[in-house]
């Protein structure tokens, strides 16, 4: 799924009218929603959840903002998905490689360019601790504040190392 996304986003994007991109963006599409619908959520899409219920922001482009920053946050904690992730991308860097793609597709890379205030970044930390709860690295109000400032600036994702 990762790798055919990570494919052929970029070329439907440069080329929308290429049928075999658009067919393999739409299966890995579908094999995200699979993965969705058995595993259920957690960082990643709570957060987004948190951020477009507080702010009315749009859940796609606060995806496309969010999901390098959730999985730098979650990386010392899952270290045998991350290196999957990082074949499947073909880049020892995976957050950074899906900032990179948000950009090379022109989706947003800042929750500042879709709408979220600054004053909101605190209470949205709150509720993300919250909110996030049953996450595999347990949601830490630091480093989830360190998360959303990186994601709110539009800064490349870094990994938040786990509290010491």
């Amino acid at each position: 799924m990762i790798q055919r996304l990570h494919r052929s986003l970029p070329a439907v994007c440069a080329t929308p009218g290429d049928l075999e991109a658009r067919t393999d963006a739409l299966y890995g599409a579908y094999l995200g929603g699979t993965a969705l619908a058995s595993a259920g959520t957690a960082l990643h899409h709570k957060t987004c959840h948190v951020l477009g219920g507080m702010f009315g922001l749009d859940h796609g482009d606060t995806n496309a903002v969010v999901l390098g920053h959730a999985l730098a946050y979650n990386a010392p904690a899952i270290a045998g998905a991350l290196a999957d992730i990082e074949a499947a991308l073909g880049s020892g860097d995976a957050p950074g490689a899906l900032f990179d793609l948000a950009a090379a597709v022109g989706a947003p890379t800042s929750l500042a360019a879709i709408g979220m205030p600054e004053d909101g970044l605190d209470e949205a930390t709150r509720l993300v601790v919250a909110e996030a709860a049953a996450n595999v690295r347990p949601p830490e109000p630091e480093g989830i504040r360190r998360m959303l400032d990186d994601a709110f600036a539009g800064r490349r994702p870094a990994a938040v190392p786990a509290h010491r």
